[in-house]
């Protein structure tokens, strides 16, 4: 490669660094390099024709330079960096004017004139068959959304490049035909493919939506979804609630049996007996309670193959179903699943039913912490009482009782 070449590159390197900032996907640095390392793969391959390598490579060089000046005027951008440069590098007009030319044929459709501007076009467009032809499609769009205001949509672009693809481009250099032709033809299919899948998804999001705008569907769902969530979770908490009185209770009696029911058979404390008693009541009462709380109740009686026809109970219960057959419950199920209203009926009743269940345990759950609070201060008052009227007396005698010798 020339010293000229070096200087070039090393030049373009530096501008496009320092001039090109992250809006700048597809026209940078790196794709430059791309379209020089293709012109000269190109150039390596036309050694047998008459083409002149330094001028194909300096007009490489500087093909995406002027987009370091204007996005808009990129050509001619370019073409003036490019006489700049090799003028202040003491370069013939002619020369310089044959660079621009190949600037210029680069980014215009006309015909190539020479091997040259052959080499240069498929060199640019070398992408075309590039294995990442998609991305780099997408990268272009991008980047022209970065500075454009009115552009077209990705579907229009790509029907865009598909027209392209298939009627408008087509390689120029014998080694691009033999070599490129056949991944350009790939990627154009693989494009039309795109295109059709973006469309087909975007069908079914229109249908989707119209769908979704006029059944309510989804927010009946969400809505028994919701509540029976809820319902389950005041379902444990109620368990939850009456386990810690459960607890409660049973560790209460447990130290009323290990340290005070022991002391009663001694007479100096039979006035203890009615508070504790009274104490111990109440804890029993509460436990019972607390039980029949969370007690789970499995059969059903009351539910008939008639109440199952008129819909009035809820089968989704296990306890409603599971003394039938199989078949009979299948056949149940069946009928639960026809409609989308009988469905609908189904997850009613069930959120019906446990709602009267949660009703009857919360109840007694309520009459059980009112005993257990009924209890607690009755017990206490009973022993405030025993203490002050029947405890006293025996803490005098034992106080005048003289000590043994």
């Amino acid at each position: 490669m020339s010293d000229i070449v070096n200087k070039a590159e090393q030049y373009i390197s530096v501008l496009l660094t320092e001039n090109l900032d992250e809006k700048y996907l597809f026209h940078n640095l790196g794709h430059t390099k791309s379209i020089v390392s293709k012109s000269i793969e190109l150039l390596e391959a036309n050694k047998n024709k008459e083409v002149n390598d330094q001028q194909v490579l300096l007009a490489a060089w500087f093909l995406y330079s002027g987009f370091s000046l204007d996005y808009k005027e990129p050509m001619e951008n370019s073409c003036e960096l490019a006489r700049k440069f090799l003028t202040e590098n003491e370069y013939e007009n002619e020369v310089i004017d044959k660079v621009c030319q190949l600037i210029r044929s680069a980014w215009t459709k006309d015909e190539p004139l020479n091997e040259e501007e052959k080499v240069i076009k498929d060199a640019r467009l070398s992408f075309y068959a590039s294995k990442d032809f998609e991305e780099l499609l997408v990268l272009l769009h991008m980047e022209l959304q970065n500075f454009e205001k009115s552009i077209p949509t990705i579907e229009e672009w790509r029907k865009r490049y598909i027209e392209i693809l298939r009627t408008e481009h087509h390689f120029y250099t014998d080694y691009a035909k033999e070599k490129w032709q056949k991944k350009k033809v790939s990627n154009e299919l693989d494009l039309i493919g795109s295109a059709a899948k973006a469309l087909k998804t975007k069908k079914k999001e229109k249908l989707k939506a119209k769908l979704k705008d006029k059944s309510p569907g989804r927010a009946i769902q969400s809505l028994y979804r919701i509540q029976l969530r809820n319902h389950l979770k005041l379902s444990d908490i109620a368990d939850t609630k009456a386990n810690i009185l459960l607890s409660v209770n049973a560790i209460i009696i447990s130290l009323l049996m290990a340290n005070l029911i022991p002391k009663l058979g001694v007479p100096n404390n039979s006035y203890l007996i009615y508070p504790t008693v009274i104490f111990v009541m109440f804890s029993i009462a509460s436990m019972i309670m607390s039980v029949l709380a969370t007690r789970p109740k499995i059969e059903n009686k009351d539910v008939v193959e008639g109440e199952i026809k008129k819909k009035n109970t809820n089968f989704l219960f296990f306890g409603n179903f599971h003394t039938m057959e199989p078949q009979d419950f299948k056949n149940k199920i069946r009928d639960i699943i026809k409609d989308t209203e009988t469905i609908y009926d189904s997850l009613t009743m069930d959120l019906y039913y446990l709602g009267k269940v949660l009703q009857k345990k919360y109840r007694l759950l309520s009459w059980t912490y009112t005993v257990f609070i009924v209890g607690v201060v009755l017990s206490v008052l009973a022993f405030a009482i025993a203490l002050k009227y029947y405890g006293m007396d025996d803490e005098i005698l034992d106080a005048v009782t003289p000590l043994p010798k």
